[in-house]
């Protein structure tokens, strides 16, 4: 065997043993039934190494090892190759007589295995619904356990014509879900379209569904249906935040199968690993964790001390107190890959990117990802497998979610901004004017320590700067004040009698209301003025954030009692919480993620029972509608898709202190960590004053800092590094062949050598460092402009035609944009393409649209014309393809200037269909044109007719169906399925 294949051997023998194999030649096997790999040379190959698995005696699979450059997928296919010829050589060894069914391909650091029973029955026979091909084989972190070898074994004898989980998901019974309990149609049609995706054998699965419409509860029932009818062994339910799951904990525990009256846990145990010394145990069915936690069990981390500061920073920045490299996961034998079988992602949208990919893939399991946002990387990881889907504006049109409106409060320094003066004017008692220096508080955003300073000149401050710079009390005191005085006029008004005039009802506790503030410590000053303003205790508003105490015992009580009215947050509880007497969201920080806007909204969309909103807010009397009081302009702004904040494959982003303390140490900088650096100069840079410049350059021996800056971005330009290591080769091969230097290590150190000279002032002047670090640590204290004066307010509510008019505006510039596919579009429809054409032709501009256009449903394109007064409908709701056809004809010109209802286009061309007919001499009975009129009615719902929809459609299907028309028409110059076919391209699309 070569070096190489030994090599990879010895990795292939590292891994057999950490599972749990003993490891031997052939004369060292003994009959004891430990599990045992036997080593042995491969018949025909010298470079491939075999080793055979024996579990309980029995001879169960075997290992194909090969070099570090072979292929697992060869490898595997060898395995395969050889299973049957093993079994013949041990006949009386082979587990059931049968071809090896274990098989695992190996270069040492990759694994692959098949399990030959997924697409068989024991004795063989291909098993009902297996893949074509035979089974399919997967990436694996590591062999199995013998112990779950042993297990699949069993499992297998237990039942023959379906001996794998594989094989049990392909055949899980279509029983009656929750009966107790009726699940909405969208969770139905999620669990569905799950176990179709499991029974297809996809191993990722994502289902999308608006938040507040019970994705938890849908991945409960799922769960319960693999455990118990493929008797899958454990399910993982993953979350990023201990908070969430709380949550899903208490869904799991509270749940009551429909077949049984005991609780989901009293058969499946549940476990909850939310800190502390408590580990998992064997019986462990269903384990709630935090991918963080999970990913210091894989990488040798210690996680955070429960309740520790560590652990705020960590479950808030997701990796904090943890380091900033990016270690590695390492095979575990408390948690083995082959531990769960399915993983259940709550907010996948931010749970599967940088460092936390290799937790997911380290698992042999189904993936499952559960999100009300999916952006681009979520449906990359997830295989474009989107099993289910169920956006906001169906869950409200089911009810499952309430609607909101939004109400607009916006003052001149939010508009504007405003300048803090460096003198102000005062007028003494005698009538003199006196000239008064400014003095200001800047306050750390940190330790909130405070520190008065005179302002040397007018500082003027943008709209952008608010809260990030300067903070405005006049502002945030003018803001509140408005929503105070507003609340229960417009915002939650009194019901009114509309005949009358008669005050029916008239809400006077505040409803439940969350404020999204911008920082921590803006958070402290909307408290403040909020208790101000209100004139209440210290219980009426709460601030909830991550650093703030016992964050969990705050938001559970700001859901349940009636004491706290208001709780203000940065972050903590903008996704995935659930407070389903949320009435008032009020954004006084922007946002311009698409996503994270929208689960930040999903806050307020929950339903909840009277009697329940009642037990918070008692005068209350239903929860149909929530607010969303825009400060802002949120709602108004385009925003853009999400993306990770580490992303994949990289690790977090150094410091700029850190960058710093490792030229301090000597220690080397990668090129990426010295371009990181030239970063954060560089955008310091544009941040600082004159004086902080000038304090700066003295440092450096009279150097700018641009230049500086410059050095280091010319250091590591990669065409400039690729240009040095091709000098450093010609400079080589003039010398002598052989002598000094190799080429690679000539380059390496060319370039090294430009990047050590680039870092040389930081290197060597402690005084730049310093005065670097002061610089941006200045970043942390904002000035607190407690002399401008807001006012200006603009308060209003947002319309349905406002709204209305801001989608119209927005559609017809995305077809501007998309011009040519759109002429494209309406070539299909003026000749009269088949509707299968015109709709992917549809779906195809719709399919380009990204966030925030996903909001550009076919209800929500025709409530907009509806609302906006274009099209003449009383239905604003439940629209489908044919007002979206009304909708798309009025644009592309094809109706004239005016908006035509999709009926009447119907209608218009069955007349022209008619007169045709008559001017070749055909005729129609009274019961035949009665007919047409009903296919007009079908085409007008459906925008086709075909044989099929005359049984399917209530219209025709009362009057006899298919069968009945036939009749009707028979013996006519067309036969009756010619004419279907006719009218079909006649009246549709």
């Amino acid at each position: 065997m070569s070096a190489a294949g030994t090599q990879a051997s010895d990795r292939a023998e590292r891994a057999l043993r950490e599972a749990g194999w003993r490891v031997c030649a052939p004369h060292e096997r003994d009959l004891k039934p430990d599990a045992t790999a036997v080593r042995a040379d491969h018949p025909d190959t010298p470079d491939l190494r075999v080793y055979l698995l024996y579990v309980n005696r029995d001879l169960s699979g075997l290992v194909v090892a090969g070099a570090d450059t072979a292929d697992p997928h060869d490898l595997v296919t060898e395995a395969d190759r050889l299973a049957a010829p093993l079994t013949e050589q041990h006949p009386k060894r082979a587990w059931q007589g049968r071809p090896l069914a274990f098989r695992y391909g190996t270069n040492g650091s990759v694994w692959r295995f098949r399990n030959s029973l997924d697409a068989e029955c024991l004795d063989g026979t291909p098993a009902p619904g297996a893949p074509q091909g035979g089974a399919r084989s997967r990436y694996v972190f590591a062999p199995a356990r013998p112990v779950t070898i042993a297990r699949w074994k069993r499992e297998a004898i237990r039942d023959p014509e379906a001996p794998t989980l594989r094989a049990r998901l392909r055949r899980l019974p279509a029983i009656l879900l929750d009966p107790q309990r009726q699940l909405y149609n969208a969770q139905r049609r999620a669990v569905e379209g799950l176990e179709r995706s499991f029974a297809a054998d996809r191993p990722r699965a994502l289902i999308q569904m608006a938040t507040g419409a019970g994705k938890t509860y849908t991945v409960v029932q799922a769960s319960h249906r693999l455990l118990k009818h493929a008797q899958a062994h454990r399910v993982l339910f993953l979350v990023d935040r201990n908070n969430l799951g709380h949550q899903a904990f208490l869904e799991y525990r509270d749940f009551l199968p429909a077949d049984s009256k005991k609780p989901l846990h009293a058969e499946f145990p549940l476990k909850h690993l939310s800190g502390g010394k408590s580990g998992l145990v064997g019986s462990d069915k269903i384990v709630i964790t935090t991918i963080q936690r999970l990913w210091c069990k894989l990488s040798g981390q210690a996680p955070p001390e429960p309740g520790s500061e560590d652990e705020k920073k960590f479950e808030a920045g997701g990796t904090a107190g943890l380091g900033a490299e990016l270690p590695k996961v390492h095979y575990s034998a408390d948690l083995p890959p082959d531990y769960f079988d399915f993983i259940v992602i709550d907010e996948c949208h931010r749970s599967i990117y940088g460092r936390w990919q290799p937790v997911l893939e380290y698992f042999d399991a189904h993936i499952v990802g559960l999100t009300a946002t999916p952006i681009g990387p979520t449906f990359a990881f997830f295989h474009d497998n989107l099993v289910s889907q169920y956006t906001f504006d169906e869950a409200v049109a089911d009810e499952v979610n309430v609607d909101y409106d939004v109400y607009r409060i916006s003052t001149r320094i939010t508009r504007d901004g405003s300048t803090i003066p460096a003198v102000t004017e005062t007028v003494a008692p005698d009538g003199t004017i006196e000239q008064v220096n400014t003095v200001l508080a800047h306050v750390n955003r940190v330790t909130r320590e405070q520190h008065w300073r005179q302002e040397d000149e007018d500082d003027e401050y943008t709209p952008a700067e608010l809260n990030a710079r300067v903070e405005s009390a006049s502002q945030i005191r003018t803001i509140i004040q408005t929503f105070k005085d507003q609340m229960f006029t417009e915002i939650f008004p009194p019901d009114v009698d509309p005949e009358t005039g008669e005050v029916i009802h008239e809400r006077k506790h505040v409803p439940k209301t969350l404020i999204f503030a911008a920082t921590d410590k803006h958070a402290d000053s909307i408290v403040r003025e909020v208790l101000r303003a209100w004139g209440e205790g210290d219980g009426f508003c709460k601030k909830i954030t991550s650093a703030a105490e016992q964050p969990g015992k705050a938001i559970r009580d700001f859901r349940n009692k009636h004491e706290t009215r208001i709780a203000v947050t940065v972050d903590m509880i903008a996704t995935g919480t659930d407070i389903p007497a949320l009435e008032c969201l009020v954004f006084m920080r922007d946002v311009r993620t698409w996503s994270y806007f929208e689960q930040m909204k999903g806050r307020g969309a929950r339903t909840i029972k009277p009697e329940d909103l009642k037990k918070v807010t008692e005068d209350a009397i239903r929860k149909d509608r929530f607010v969303i009081v825009d400060t802002v302009g949120v709602t108004e702004h385009s925003m853009v898709d999400a993306r990770p904040l580490v992303r994949d494959g990289q690790p977090e982003i150094p410091s700029l202190e850190r960058l710093l303390k490792a030229c301090a140490d000597g220690r080397p900088l990668s090129v990426d960590d010295v371009a990181t650096l030239a970063g954060r100069l560089s955008r310091l840079g544009q941040r600082l004053d004159d004086d902080q410049l000038t304090r700066i350059e003295g440092s450096t021996g009279g150097r700018k800092l641009t230049e500086l800056v410059t050095e280091l971005v010319l250091a590591t330009d990669p065409d400039r590094l690729a240009g040095r290591r091709v000098r450093a080769t010609v400079a080589d091969d003039e010398i002598a062949l052989g002598q000094g230097e190799s080429h690679e290590e000539s380059a390496n150190s060319s370039g090294d050598a430009v990047v050590t000279e680039a870092l040389r002032p930081f290197v060597e002047r402690e005084a730049l460092r310093e005065a670097l670090l002061e610089a941006a640590r200045a970043r942390r204290w904002i000035k607190i402009d407690h002399l401008s004066q807001d006012g200006g307010v603009i308060a209003e509510g947002v319309t349905d035609v406002m709204r209305a008019e801001r989608t119209i505006k927005d559609w017809r510039a995305y077809m501007e944009d998309q011009r040519e596919r759109f002429t494209d579009l309406r070539i299909a429809f003026e000749q009269r393409r088949p509707l299968s054409e015109v709709r992917t032709r549809i779906e195809e501009v719709l399919s380009l649209v990204s966030p925030p256009q996903q909001r550009w449903t076919d209800q929500q394109l025709w409530k907009a014309y509806v609302d906006f007064g274009i099209a003449r409908a009383r239905r604003r709701r439940g629209a489908g393809l044919p007002e979206l056809l009304s909708v798309l004809r009025f644009e592309l010109g094809l109706d004239g200037n005016e908006f035509r209802p999709y009926r009447d286009t119907v209608d218009l061309r069955l007349q022209e269909w008619l007169a045709r007919q008559e001017t070749a001499g055909a005729t129609f009975t009274e019961e035949q044109q009665e007919w047409l009129r009903r296919i007009v009615g079908v085409v007008a719902t459906s925008a086709t007719v075909s044989l099929e929809a005359l049984d399917q459609h209530a219209l025709c299907r009362a009057e006899g169906g298919w069968s009945r028309f036939r009749e009707v028409f028979e013996g006519g110059p067309r036969t009756p399925d010619e004419l279907i076919d006719e009218l079909d391209r006649e009246l549709g699309a």
